[in-house]
């Protein structure tokens, strides 16, 4: 892999076509070329430059989507060259790469450049990586953020996010974001759609950038298996496994309770038979509901061990309170609810 990000860029094969531009695109490309040649002392277009040129005029294309503009260069063959799938980037099954839209659509916000990777959705949920490009003169990229979803034109609110990243080891030059979206609506499990997201630095500085692509959301669509429905947990006070269901994407509990129990965050800890700790957490709740997500950072199994091989799980309910404390809310203390029970996953 090459060291220097102009050089991807310069290397890449470029496909284009001739499109009409109006005065106000061709005078900013008249700009830019001017302004290069003064950069260039000798007055000549030398590697970097010239890649920097291409870059350019990428990311004016992308970013002139609504008014016409074309884009010339294309960066799949940058992005893949990384190798980097969904499943590795956020720790889920390998299984949910095979149902993954690779985007590969490249974009900048105040200067820093950024690849919309991939993504997948499933239910409300929605899945994406992220990778910021920097070359040696620069800072890395701070993160980027979805900060608003249109389907089919219809604004699609963002109810939370969770994220983190990592430097690529292969090249210190290249951050991957992961960030995991939890939408107001489910997205349609059929059908071609138009997604159009919106992107922003966090605490940035308004400036949206928009992408735009048609998806045939079938190619999405991920089997479910329903493990386990209406257990109630032993010795709670009414406290129910409503469902805990599992996909190539999630494996997700979801558990209700009484107005008496609200207000605490759940989590899970169980053991398989091979004594290998597995974790559940909340990551979503609302009022006498929670959503409590396998969580493959803190669990020693992987999430593709959880699908295929374990069979069962001895699990402990426990929950901490949430207090607040100068404005903000703090988890504090934690205990354990009811009696030991088993899941049988297979």
């Amino acid at each position: 892999m090459k060291n220097n990000i102009y050089d991807e860029l310069n290397d890449m094969e470029i496909e284009y076509e001739e499109v009409p531009l109006n005065d106000f695109e061709i005078e900013n490309l008249k700009k830019t070329v001017r302004s290069l040649k003064i950069k260039n002392k000798k007055n000549k277009f030398n590697k970097k430059v010239v890649a920097i040129a291409a870059s350019l005029i990428l990311i004016f294309g992308i970013t002139n989507y609504k008014s016409g503009g074309y884009v010339l260069a294309k960066t799949r063959e940058l992005a893949s060259n990384f190798k980097i799938t969904l499943s590795d980037a956020m720790g889920l099954s390998r299984e949910v790469d095979k149902y993954s839209v690779n985007l590969n659509e490249a974009f900048e916000i105040n200067g820093k450049k950024y690849i919309f990777d991939k993504f997948v959705v499933e239910d409300n949920n929605l899945y994406t990586v992220i990778l910021s490009l920097n070359d040696s003169e620069k800072m890395l990229s701070g993160e980027v953020s979805l900060t608003e979803l249109k389907v089919n034109g219809k604004k699609n609110q963002i109810l939370s996010s969770s994220a983190s990243g990592y430097t690529l080891p292969e090249d210190e030059k290249v951050n991957v974001y992961t960030l995991k979206y939890d939408l107001e609506e489910s997205l349609p499990k059929e059908g071609k759609v138009n997604l159009e997201f919106f992107f922003d630095e966090f605490l940035g500085n308004k400036k949206k950038i928009s992408l735009s692509t048609n998806i045939d959301m079938s190619q999405m669509k991920m089997k479910k298996n329903l493990i386990a429905k209406d257990f109630t947990i032993p010795d709670t006070n009414n406290i129910v496994i409503e469902s805990l269901a599992t996909s190539p994407a999630s494996q997700k509990i979801l558990l209700t309770y009484p107005d008496s129990e609200d207000g605490y965050l759940y989590s899970i800890k169980a053991r398989d038979s091979k004594n290998r700790f597995v974790y559940f957490e909340t990551r979503e709740a609302e009022k006498n509901k929670s959503n409590l997500y396998f969580s493959p950072v803190i669990s020693k199994v992987t999430a593709d061990e959880l699908l295929n091989e374990i069979k069962t799980l001895k699990c402990q309910l426990y929950r901490v309170t949430v207090n607040s404390y100068d404005n903000k809310e703090m988890p504090i203390g934690e205990q354990a609810i009811g009696d030991e029970f088993t899941l049988t996953l297979k």
